[in-house]
């Protein structure tokens, strides 16, 4: 009996792995996250108090060790479709690259998704957040990121005193964006920028 028992577990859980794998096709990701140096159009938006980005469950992607690549594992820099731009952005003087990687991993329907951290630190920011991609008919993204600046805001608070104080300057973006395979994508936000494209892992 225990051995029958254990062929029958053995039997449902390769019959749950085979599921899961039809159900989640394996695709690359690649994001590259920017800041506005410009200040243009920053000032002119009501910034209210803001709760840290929700990173419950968000799993960081490991370090690319060589191929075959395996799920949530970053791909090598040759492989990134983006380089390009970062290197445009970097040039133009109006923005600051914060964050440009790319990962492998299962893309299934949304009771599957899973979180990936998107957290990076420069010299003039912190970033820290997640984004959940999911599939329907078409591929759906929900970044969820929050930009801190090291520096002040220039919006001053009232005076208690003789000194004037200041607000941190902290920013959330958070969206749902409807998405195709192999088109990079663009959200945007008064304060920071987001590509994104998404590839099936033979592309």
């Amino acid at each position: 009996m225990p051995g029958l028992l254990q062929r029958t577990l053995t039997l449902a859980t390769l019959s749950s792995l085979t599921a899961i794998a039809s159900a989640a096709d394996l695709y690359k990701v690649e994001m590259l996250v920017f800041a506005n140096e410009s200040g243009i159009g920053v000032n002119d938006e009501y910034w209210p108090d803001i709760a840290p980005a929700d990173i419950s469950g968000a799993v960081f992607p490991r370090s690319w060790d060589g191929y075959p690549l395996q799920a949530f594992e970053e791909l090598p820099r040759n492989d990134l479709r983006l380089s390009a731009d970062a290197s445009r952005l970097t040039r133009s003087g109006d923005y600051s690259v914060l964050y440009h990687r790319g990962w492998l991993q299962p893309i299934g329907g949304r009771q599957q998704a899973r979180s990936v951290r998107v957290k990076a630190s420069t010299e003039g920011y912190e970033l820290d957040g997640s984004i959940s991609i999911y599939r329907n008919r078409f591929l759906h993204a929900q970044p969820s990121l929050q930009l801190s600046s090291h520096g002040r805001s220039p919006q001053a608070l009232p005076a208690t005193d003789s000194d004037t104080l200041y607000r941190p300057a902290a920013w959330l973006l958070q969206d749902a964006r409807r998405m195709r395979s192999n088109e990079i994508h663009y959200i945007d936000h008064p304060q920071m920028g987001v590509l994104l494209i998404i590839r099936p892992v033979d592309n």
